[in-house]
């Protein structure tokens, strides 16, 4: 089939169909009522010869032509997309643009502070507005561009079709606890640490965090006494009680120069602690987006 025999913007649709398996969802992003997506779809069906979806238990799952087709459709359209933007200018210095964030409140002690100081040095007009980060990954705000980037957190390399991930910093996890604790005066044994009771960090109410997992994987489990959304909070609990805490150990060490804690390793191997900056994969080539993930890698080296 020659290219000019379609039209493009079917692909799009296509496209936005194939990662959602959704038509309201994919209907939303690209802005079409979902009547008009669903006459898209029809038209791309009759020049293509082929169903392309088949709607299952509700989902719109890809025919293996669709498969294949999306292999080659779904880099094409990022690369489109590059070439339209890479012709637009950024200045930073003279720039007015709004950048927001989503962001836990441990993420932007991690970067905010070096981040603002030099973007108040060479792009004073900039405004940055950070929101809080309701879920791990908000994929419809940053979809819709109610958000350019994500500050979030992971333990393992993640792959999506939809969104861009660059890690920037990582960490050891480590225990506190109060200074002088009775229970710890000849240092943190698994054992102690699984008799102890414990503070678990969980952003979004999570039940089990990074250390439980670990912990399951052998066969063993704590005892959790408190749980906090606040990573910046958690570490005044352990002041006045015989509370545990396991965090990342940059924030620990900021902590132990404010408040009496004493710093342990934790007793037993954990994945390190990943610091992410997120965007939409269509806005990955987007001067502003390069330039601040440029930023963001050259303040933390």
């Amino acid at each position: 089939m020659n290219l000019y025999q379609i039209d493009l913007n079917l692909l799009i649709l296509f496209d936005a169909l194939y990662r959602h398996r959704s038509v309201s969802t994919a209907a939303s992003e690209i802005f079409l009522s979902q009547s008009a997506f669903s006459h898209g779809l029809s038209r791309l069906r009759i020049r293509l010869s082929d169903d392309l979806f088949v709607r299952i238990n509700n989902v719109m799952e890809p025919t293996p032509f669709a498969h294949e087709l999306a292999v080659d459709i779904a880099p094409a359209l990022v690369q489109i997309h590059k070439g339209l933007n890479n012709s637009l200018v950024f200045d930073p210095a003279t720039s007015d643009i709004e950048l927001t964030f989503a962001a836990t409140d441990y993420t932007q002690f991690s970067l905010l502070p070096k981040l603002i100081g030099y973007i108040s040095q060479v792009a004073p007009n900039i405004k940055i507005t950070i929101f809080p980060s309701e879920n791990k990954i908000p994929t419809a705000k940053l979809i819709s561009g109610e958000l350019d980037f994500l500050l979030g957190f992971s333990h393992e390399v993640e792959k999506s079709s939809t969104i861009e991930s660059q890690t920037w910093l990582q960490d050891d996890y480590c225990t506190i606890a109060r200074k002088n604790h009775p229970h710890l005066k000849d240092g943190l044994t698994l054992d102690k640490f699984l008799k102890l009771s414990h503070v678990r960090i969980s952003p979004w109410g999570e039940k089990q965090g990074i250390v439980d997992q670990h912990l399951a994987k052998q066969g063993l489990n704590r005892h959790v006494a408190l749980q906090l959304p606040s990573a910046m909070v958690a570490p005044y609990t352990v002041l006045h009680s015989d509370l545990i805490l396991t965090l990342p150990r940059l924030l620990a060490s900021y902590m132990a120069k404010i408040i009496d804690i004493d710093i342990y390793s934790t007793p037993f191997s954990i994945s390190k602690y990943q610091l992410n900056i997120y965007c939409h994969k269509l806005n990955v080539n987007k001067a502003s987006h390069l330039w601040l993930n440029e930023l963001v890698s050259q303040l933390v080296n």
